[in-house]
């Protein structure tokens, strides 16, 4: 991903200075921020999607469009709770929230009696890294199937506060006396009093749910598109795929356990009936055309890797079928 390039020079030196920006609160200056960390997670996410596939399609996974579906599933997805929980607690730390604010709308980490309670008095201490408990609380607002909710801005957003509210419509009565439209009120007016960091969160979240949700609904598309450029390869072409598409061009030779792979794809050449005479090309059309003339029989290609006889061409190169 070229991290640290000159090329990501411009990008990342205004993400050094909106950093430093953050705890001033300016909405501006957080949603550029947040703008420019959402794009950094969207590609991270495609380059992850796109090495899983390549290494997979290696490894003649398929079909291809069941592929796709783990990768996103099983890879991606994962992927991407790890990496928003890393943005996330760094946004929280560099924008240097105030801990009760933060304690009121989102610690998850304790007996949520902190969540129903009355705000104190104002007792401002700001978080300024990502100590245990805030991580303990990311980890928390951020489980595995966190994108599998359909809330604007998931744990982070409004919507979240009124659903909170709902969840536990007994505690606040029984610690403040406050029925459920007063806990609503006053969950939301807390968290519209949090800006602009709070919507920040609720947008980073969007925009990482977004990406699961727009590489899903392609994913037939993209199988189908995968699968009919390897059909419509000739037979031979799809066969030596399947054999060797794992070894580095150029080295199958010398690649480590090469050798065990040709008897079983030189077989199923023969199975399926390709004959030499149809394929090669080249030097290794002119070999075997220079060992007919040598009376040398060769029918197929098993033949062809067994066979020990030498025949010289042109340049002077001694070859046998099998090199």
């Amino acid at each position: 991903m070229s991290l640290g390039s000159p090329s990501r020079a411009v990008e990342d030196s205004l993400r050094f200075i909106l950093k430093r920006r953050l705890p001033r609160k300016n909405p501006a200056d957080h949603m550029r921020y947040i703008e420019l960390e959402a794009a950094r997670i969207v590609e991270t996410l495609r380059h992850l999607r796109d090495e899983y596939r390549k290494h997979l399609e290696g490894q003649v996974c398929g079909p291809l469009a069941e592929m796709y579906w783990v990768v996103a599933r099983y890879g991606v997805k994962d992927w991407a709770v790890m990496v928003l929980r890393s943005a996330a607690l760094d946004y929280v730390a560099a924008s240097m929230i105030d801990r009760a604010q933060w304690e009121q709308l989102f610690d998850l980490s304790g007996p949520f009696n902190g969540l129903f309670a009355q705000p104190e008095p104002d007792t401002a201490s700001p978080i300024i890294e990502p100590d245990e408990n805030l991580i303990k609380t990311i980890k928390a607002l951020l489980p595995e199937g966190v994108f599998d909710q359909i809330l604007n801005g998931g744990p982070f957003g409004r919507d979240y506060q009124v659903h909170l509210a709902q969840s536990f419509p007994g505690r606040a009565f029984m610690l403040n006396q406050e029925t459920l439209p007063q806990v609503i009120d006053r969950r939301v007016a807390s968290w519209v009093a949090a800006q602009p960091w709070a919507e920040g969160l609720a947008r980073l979240f969007d925009a990482t749910q977004e990406e699961i949700f727009f590489p899903n609904a392609a994913l037939g598309d993209d199988g189908r598109q995968a699968e009919a450029k390897f059909v419509d390869l000739p037979e031979f072409h799809r066969i030596a795929y399947k054999h060797l598409m794992t070894l580095a061009p150029g080295s199958i030779a010398a690649e480590v356990g090469a050798k065990d792979r040709w008897p079983a794809l030189l077989g199923e050449l023969d199975q399926v009936g390709i004959i030499p005479d149809q394929t090669l090309e080249g030097v290794a059309r002119e070999t075997l055309m220079a060992l007919r003339r040598k009376n040398v029989k060769i029918a197929n290609w098993q033949e062809c890797y067994a066979s020990t006889v030498k025949v010289s061409l042109e340049d002077g190169v001694t070859r046998t079928p099998a090199t």
